[in-house]
C-alpha cells in the first residue's frame, strides 16, 4: 500500500508564492502520494489571490490538476456529515475538522501541513 498524505492549503501557498519554503513545498507536491479536498483548493486559491494576484491563483488550481500528484476529494454531505459528527471528540475548527475527517475516510498515514493545531492526532503531522 503506497504511503497517502493529506495535503493543506498551507503547503499549496508556499508552494505557489515567494517565501523560503517555496521549493520544498513545490518538491513534495511532485514526488509525494497527495489526498486533498475541494476546500483545500478553494482556501488555497483565496489565500493566493490575496497575495499575489487572481490569475497566478487559476493558474495554480491549473497547475495541480495537471501536473500534481494530488487527487481532490469532494466536498460533499457525507463528508459534512462525518465531520460534525467529530466534533466533540477533535477540538478543531470546522474545516480542520473537515481535512482530518478527509484523511481518515482516505486511509492517510500523514498530514501535510504546517499548522500546529493537526499534531494531537492519530494521524502525525508532516511537514515538507
Amino acid at each position: 500500500m503506497d504511503f497517502i498524505e493529506f495535503l493543506d492549503s498551507n503547503v499549496i501557498v508556499y508552494a505557489f508564492t515567494n517565501n523560503p519554503r517555496k521549493e520544498k513545498c513545490r518538491k513534495v507536491l511532485r514526488e509525494r502520494n497527495l489526498i486533498t479536498n475541494a476546500l483545500v483548493i478553494a482556501e488555497s486559491i483565496a489565500q493566493i489571490g490575496i497575495i499575489a494576484d487572481k490569475e497566478q491563483a487559476r493558474q495554480v488550481f491549473i497547475a495541480i490538476i495537471k501536473y500534481g500528484n494530488v487527487k481532490i476529494v469532494d466536498l460533499d454531505s457525507n463528508l459534512l456529515f462525518e465531520s460534525v459528527k467529530r466534533a466533540q471528540k477533535y477540538d478543531l475548527k470546522l474545516f480542520d475538522l473537515i481535512h482530518y475527517t478527509t484523511c481518515i475516510l482516505n486511509d492517510c498515514q500523514g498530514i501535510l501541513s504546517y499548522d500546529t493545531d493537526f499534531n494531537k492526532l492519530e494521524i502525525p503531522r508532516n511537514e515538507p
